[in-house]
């Protein structure tokens, strides 16, 4: 078993064809196709069909393309820190975000970065906890982080950066703007993208400790773009950042809600692979966010690592 054979299976895997393989290598389809032959007859079983969508991994393939993935980026993470040692500055950078991330300041730190690592690929994947953390173990990812408002327990890999204090908010050209209490937001349409019961069950205990019948309407929206739109164009009240209300252009179409009660504080969590060593651009990109939060004076945030 090979590396470059390793590769041509990962990367067949990733184009869905033999041919767009065979361009993303930069190799011939020939060479792809024996690459592949020869992991087929090293251990006596197909590794990969065809379907009517392309090329896919047989069961077995697939078993072998999650340690393929593994052992390809970890060697190019080796090569590209022994590049980074010499002075080179190109290089990878994948990042898992949750949906409510955008709001803890990674856009700021993104700049930052960016004016060190201008010449670093970055790619940003909004996904769910649990696709995250398998690509963190397969090795597809190289850090991420997701914000939570229940603790998540510190684990291998678990790490909370920092809290950041929220609250109601509406835009400003809202009928609800003026509220001041819940029982004048009984009909307000509540936005929230937690994939669990978590925020809906929040809510209505909120209400009925206020002595208010809870709303009917609280809708989940997990694609932050979906929520960035219903937001700025309904009469919704969702829970948002501080940070984001006052340093970002977006937080401006916003006003906070003058309410007896706030939202749970939002905790950002870094995750990474067990025991693994960051690259330095990853490095640099976990300092960068530490950093614009040190430097945040509007709303102090408690730093916890």
């Amino acid at each position: 078993m090979k590396i470059h054979q390793l590769r041509a299976l990962v990367a067949v895997s990733a184009q869905g064809s033999i041919n767009g393989a065979a361009k993303a290598l930069h190799v011939t389809q020939p060479a792809i196709t024996k690459a592949i032959r020869e992991l087929e007859n090293e251990f006596g079983v197909q590794l990969l069909e065809r379907n009517q969508w392309g090329v896919i991994p047989t069961p077995e393939g697939a078993t072998l393309l999650d340690r393929a993935r593994t052992v390809v980026r970890e060697i190019e993470r080796a090569q590209e820190d022994m590049s980074h040692l010499k002075g080179a500055r190109e290089g990878k950078l994948a990042i898992g975000v949750t949906p409510i991330v955008g709001t803890a300041g990674l856009a700021e730190a993104y700049i930052a970065f960016r004016k060190r690592w201008p010449r670093v690929s970055v790619e940003f994947r909004e996904l769910g906890f649990h696709q995250m953390s398998e690509q963190l173990r397969n090795r597809t990812l190289d850090l991420a982080f997701s914000a939570f408002t229940k603790p998540l327990t510190e684990t291998g890999g678990v790490e909370e950066l920092f809290t950041l204090d929220t609250v109601f908010v509406t835009r400003a050209t809202s009928r609800f703007a003026n509220a001041r209490s819940l029982d004048a937001l009984r009909e307000a349409e509540w936005i929230h993208t937690d994939v669990t019961e978590g925020y809906p069950t929040f809510i209505r205990e909120m209400f009925t400790r206020a002595g208010v019948v809870p709303p009917d309407q609280i809708t989940r929206c997990t694609s932050f773009a979906l929520f960035y739109s219903l937001t700025i164009n309904t009469d919704s009240v969702f829970g948002w950042t501080w940070h984001s209300l006052r340093e970002t252009e977006l937080g401006r179409t916003f006003v906070p809600l003058q309410l007896p009660v706030t939202p749970l504080p939002l905790r950002l969590y870094l995750l990474t692979p067990p025991e693994l060593q960051l690259t330095r651009p990853a490095r640099d990109f976990l300092d960068a966010i530490l950093e614009h939060r040190a430097m945040t004076t509007h709303n102090p945030t408690r730093v916890l690592a």
